[in-house]
């Protein structure tokens, strides 16, 4: 089962910095899973909420803060203050970090609620300027992201995302306009025919998110191909 560092070792660092990034570096993980939304001034920035609150010292959304701004807070002392100099970091420096790697890389475009215009080109241009296309995936619960990204960029992999049980997710994924990768639900909706019929069509099922070992042990058993974990040293 191929293991991907949920925002980072997130567990153990505090997310989508780079010392989470640094960690699953360091403990030789497969994968990195993290996530990207746009600043007000148009930087590719990592960070899962829309709003700073919970993650910084800061109030208010990403994309209503320049990329100085954003860097003026304290994204880590809120887990440990050990972290009091982590900063939100940008896409260019976790490229940095794992270009020369043979990590991939699973990054989620944040379309939701607010819709990042020109994020997919962003994304896409610098994953092809570090040489990365073969080792990325696109994922995103916004699947008309992932089309835009195909006409940006066809040689890249794209997950769908799913935040809640549909019937039958992979016809729905064959109808849609562009090849998809993965299929990426939460670990719960997971069971022996959804991974079956899932293999059946083409499709890997990537599940989030796991920190308990009897769940990697059930999901494992049944055939998923990865999940992303919070500790991904306890599963490799």
């Amino acid at each position: 089962m191929f293991i991907y560092a949920h925002r980072g070792s997130s567990g153990y660092a505090p997310e989508n910095t780079m010392a989470a990034f640094q960690m699953a570096v360091d403990m030789n993980c497969p994968g990195i899973e993290l996530d990207v939304q746009l600043t007000k001034d148009g930087h590719v920035v990592i960070c899962h909420d829309e709003d700073v609150s919970r993650t910084t010292n800061g109030q208010g959304f990403i994309k209503d803060f320049t990329l100085e701004e954003l860097r003026a807070l304290d994204a880590g002392s809120w887990m440990d203050p050990k972290f009091h100099q982590e900063k939100i970091p940008t896409l260019v420096e976790l490229l940095d970090l794992v270009k020369n790697t043979e990590m991939i890389m699973n990054f989620e475009i944040k379309n939701l609620p607010f819709y990042y215009v020109g994020i997919e080109q962003k994304l896409a241009d610098a994953i092809k300027e570090a040489g990365m296309e073969d080792q990325a995936i696109i994922s995103s619960f916004d699947h008309y992201a992932l089309q835009t990204i195909h006409k940006i960029c066809p040689e890249l992999k794209l997950g769908l995302l799913f935040s809640t049980r549909i019937i039958d997710p992979w016809i729905y994924a064959q109808q849609l306009p562009y090849p998809v990768y993965s299929l990426n639900p939460d670990w719960s909706f997971v069971d022996s025919h959804y991974v079956q019929q899932s293999h059946l069509h083409g499709y890997q099922v990537l599940a989030y998110t796991v920190n308990e070992r009897p769940t990697y042990e059930a999901l494992r058993d049944i055939g998923v191909h990865g999940i992303f974990s919070n500790y991904p040293d306890q599963f490799m």
